[in-house]
């Protein structure tokens, strides 16, 4: 790979939610002048519950204050969440190749817990965030 990818360190909300109570979340963060900026929901069981992450805030870097926006949004509806660090990888995803890279450097040393897409960027949600960081240093996807 020719270009290397910026890192951001993030914060990841997870929780479950029926579609309805979803819809409310994502109005409410929205009212709160907070955007999404990566997102990702799967069906459980093919029933009404979702179970979701996501990150906010701008494109690329953490802010508190869309954090607590997001925590204020959970706790208003009796949500309970997770919330906990996670990589954000920022240039081009859509490069050919460098999400199996990504993943072939650290499926051997950490654990993957997920990795979705957001704006011009992925998200990593590792068991070890500093041994992650220093294995795409290593392996020279990151800068």
């Amino acid at each position: 790979m020719t270009k290397k990818l910026t890192v951001a360190l993030r914060q990841e909300f997870s929780y479950y939610a029926n579609d309805e109570v979803l819809n409310t979340i994502l109005k409410n963060i929205a009212a709160g002048g907070v955007t999404i900026a990566a997102f990702t929901i799967t069906k459980i069981n093919m029933k009404n519950v979702n179970f979701v992450r996501f990150v906010v805030g701008p494109d690329s870097s953490n802010s508190s204050k869309a954090n607590l926006v997001a925590q204020d949004v959970l706790r208003s509806l009796g949500i309970q969440y997770d919330q906990e660090k996670v990589i954000q990888l920022i240039g081009n995803p859509g490069t050919p190749g460098i999400l199996g890279e990504t993943l072939q450097t650290l499926f051997q040393h950490v654990v993957v817990f997920a990795t979705y897409t957001g704006v011009n960027s992925f998200i990593l949600n590792v068991s070890d965030i500093q041994t992650a960081l220093r294995l795409l240093k290593k392996n020279n996807i990151i800068g």
